[in-house]
């Protein structure tokens, strides 16, 4: 018997009635912030620390708390909570279940709002995720965890105590609310949530279909997803997905960082600032689509050891993949025949949307598409500063009221956003949609935010000026060891800051978010865009 089973032991607590499962407010409409009349529940925008209220920050943490608790009632039965992934890379649910809830009490123990933790064992053992770092700890896929009771029983309490200190501390009359205010303890736990509401459904996407089942309150899919393909046809270019010209950008000069004085949260990676000339370049209208990459799957792509990089093919060898991770094969591998896994369903292959794959994948395609293309200028993926580039013009004053229009989060539900902002972001979508589906920004780009991550060529680095914050001073630093990639743009169930446009994300670059990548081209200078590269730091 595989040695986690030992926690299989009949827990029936998580079957009980729905209005018993929720430990915050249930998802309703007119009871929970961001539940429609319809009875789903999508994200609140991101709150603007200038002039909230108390209530809009109760609202916003009530949101967060209840997201994640309907995402995380997609998991049937105790196998679900307790069966590590196949990766053996990240820990079972049971664990980032009670993660988010513990670190809102360290992090208020820390900046001194609470005196006393409220469990003990339970804020050591749920403190620290894993991200294959030196010190991460995977036995703990082999160890007796708590009962799912103890630890809703223990978000039960987490609620009340968040809630209290949201309701009745005096520094919320306070603004603007800055780094400096304890209460940034409190706007920080509601993030973390909101970044492992992310990671939690990619987790969920590799999770096997017998243990989920979609939660009722769950967006539905965007109508592409419905869109029936007779299998043994191949994707048409032009009519299954679009054509995906190359946009001429010119020279110029971008300014990267987070002004201190914006008015939203922001982690410390995103401050700090660095002026970049960034040369000429061409970048694809849309991201690659999954009709584009079959094309380099059918070839053998994935096979062909010339296209990868050394770090590439070794993942690709200790994984062999033979197509993107999502993608289901109906038959055989020669048959080219596939359909897609969402986070709780298996589709019909949508050949307009855009494809996931990790790091390795993306840049093994434009070496490939090179090749096919007889290109004497290589493709690649973008930077961080291209990216920059590639976005609507910012205002020269970001200090004014009117600059804050710029960031869609701060402007729009997810309910709204897709209808007032034209992205898939802030959970408009709970899935990909088709890259050509909303419309271009006013330098002819689709995307540049939303729908998925676009892996950069950047490593994770920090700008002049960074500095830790005390509350999470290991937020950024170990990420920043040549063996972490930058990611831009946000993905459709990216919400709160991490939707935001100041957000500077990073992953490893064999580990799968919902992340795929725009084709560029340098036209002048570095063909790696001027890139930044730090040497890979070994582990000790």
């Amino acid at each position: 018997m595989a040695r986690w089973l030992q926690n299989v032991k009949g827990d029936r607590l998580m079957e009980q009635p729905e209005d018993r499962w929720f430990t915050g407010r249930p998802p309703q409409a007119e009871v929970c912030p961001g539940v429609g009349a319809d009875g789903k529940v999508s994200s609140l925008p991101l709150l603007d620390l200038s002039q909230c209220t108390r209530k809009e920050v109760l609202d916003y943490f009530d949101n967060a708390w209840t997201l994640t608790e309907v995402l995380f009632s997609a998991l049937q039965g105790e196998e679900a909570f307790y069966l590590p992934p196949y990766h053996q890379l990240r820990y079972p649910f049971i664990f980032y279940y009670g993660h988010t809830a513990v670190f809102y009490i360290n992090k208020l123990c820390l900046a001194r709002i609470l005196e006393a933790p409220l469990n003990e064992y339970f804020e050591q053992l749920f403190a620290v995720g894993v991200d294959e770092m030196p010190w991460d700890d995977l036995s703990k896929n082999e160890m007796d965890w708590p009962s799912f009771k103890e630890v809703h029983e223990y978000r039960q309490q987490v609620y009340k105590t968040v809630r209290h200190i949201i309701e009745t501390h005096s520094g919320w009359e306070i603004l603007p609310i800055t780094q400096d205010s304890p209460l940034w303890a409190v706007l920080m736990g509601i993030e973390h949530d909101r970044i492992h509401l992310e990671t939690s459904s990619v987790l969920m996407r590799e999770c096997p279909l017998s243990l989920l089942r979609r939660p009722q309150q769950w967006l539905d899919n965007h109508p592409s997803a419905n869109r029936k393909n007779l299998p043994e046809l191949e994707p048409q270019l032009g009519v299954d997905y679009p054509v995906n010209k190359m946009i001429a950008m010119s020279a110029g000069v971008v300014m990267l960082g987070k002004p201190s004085d914006w008015p939203s949260y922001g982690w410390d990676s995103a401050y700090g600032s660095r002026q970049v000339q960034v040369g000429s370049f061409q970048a694809s209208k849309y991201l690659i689509s999954n009709g584009e990459f079959y094309q380099f799957v059918k070839a053998g792509g994935y096979s062909q050891q010339y296209y990868w990089t050394e770090e590439g093919w070794r993942w690709r060898t200790v994984r062999n993949p033979k197509w993107p991770t999502f993608w289901v094969a109906d038959d055989s591998a020669d048959s080219h025949q596939y359909k897609l896994r969402t986070c709780f369903e298996i589709i019909d292959m949508p050949w307009s949307w855009p494809v996931v794959v990790n790091y390795h994948e993306a840049k093994a395609y434009c070496v490939w598409l090179t090749e096919q293309d007889g290109s004497q200028i290589a493709y690649r993926v973008m930077t961080e500063a291209e990216h920059h580039r590639m976005r609507d013009p910012l205002l020269k004053s970001l200090s004014d009221r009117a600059a804050i229009a710029q960031d869609p989060v701060m402007n729009a539900s997810g309910h709204d956003m897709a209808s007032s902002q034209g992205v898939n972001l802030n959970l408009a979508y709970p899935c990909e949609i088709p890259v050509d589906a909303l419309p271009p920004n006013s330098k002819g780009f689709h995307d540049i935010f939303g729908n998925l991550w676009q892996w950069c060529e950047d490593d994770s680095n920090p700008l002049p000026g960074f500095k830790t914050h005390y509350l999470y001073e290991d937020f950024s630093c170990p990420t920043f060891d040549g063996q972490h990639k930058m990611v831009m743009g946000c993905s459709f169930i990216s919400t709160g800051e991490d939707a935001s446009m100041w957000e500077r994300f990073n992953i490893r670059p064999h580990f799968f978010q919902h992340a795929g990548f725009r084709l560029v081209r340098s036209v002048e200078g570095d063909p790696l865009g001027n890139a930044v590269k730090l040497p890979p730091q070994k582990d000790n």
